[in-house]
């Protein structure tokens, strides 16, 4: 056989078993999360801190809701579930100042132009914040929209609705976060 052959093939059998050895734990370190973030967040957990733009380039936080109840909403213009329930989130978002939380809808996997479009033509009456490079959409484990993150005061999720979202689950769900009332 030739040396150089017998070479190549015994630096590719090592490559192998090296990386059959240490293939796991590099995989792995080159995906290092942090702790806190390792989880997909869950009911009765903090919610996962953010900061976002909104469309009119404010800073919005999860601080920036702390003290009232949040209703957080991941959509996209171009999702046909998210636009069936943005009448629901609309009118959660007109009942929000009498009952005392707030309504923040956040845009994924979605450019400017469209969302500030849809935005206009459904007549969106609450703020929404721009996750342009998917940060929160990860950190909050949302593999497509719609979901309905649920939080109350204090910043715990109370209730989590992956998927499009009905009247009735709405209201299910505003009662775990301490709101009351008629929707």
């Amino acid at each position: 056989m030739n040396p150089l052959k017998v070479k190549i093939a015994s630096t590719l059998l090592m490559l192998c078993v090296l990386s059959a050895a240490f293939g796991n734990s590099i995989a792995r370190a080159q995906h290092v999360h942090p702790a806190n973030s390792s989880a997909a967040p869950t009911v009765g957990a903090a919610a996962i801190p953010f900061e976002l733009k909104s469309m009119e380039g404010k800073l919005l936080t999860l601080e920036t809701f702390r003290g009232k109840p949040l209703v957080l909403n991941f959509f996209a213009s171009w999702c046909d579930p998210c636009r069936d329930e943005m009448p629901l989130i609309n009118e959660l978002a007109a009942k929000s100042a009498n009952e005392s939380y707030s309504v923040l809808g956040i845009a994924v996997e979605d450019t400017r132009a469209a969302v500030t479009e849809f935005a206009s033509e459904s007549k969106l009456i609450f703020p929404i914040a721009l996750d342009l490079n998917s940060t929160v959409k990860r950190a909050y484990r949302i593999f497509g929209p719609p979901a309905t993150f649920f939080i109350d005061a204090n910043g715990v999720i109370r209730d989590i609705v992956l998927g499009p979202i009905s009247t009735e689950r709405a209201r299910d769900a505003l009662k775990k976060t301490s709101i009351g009332g008629k929707h």
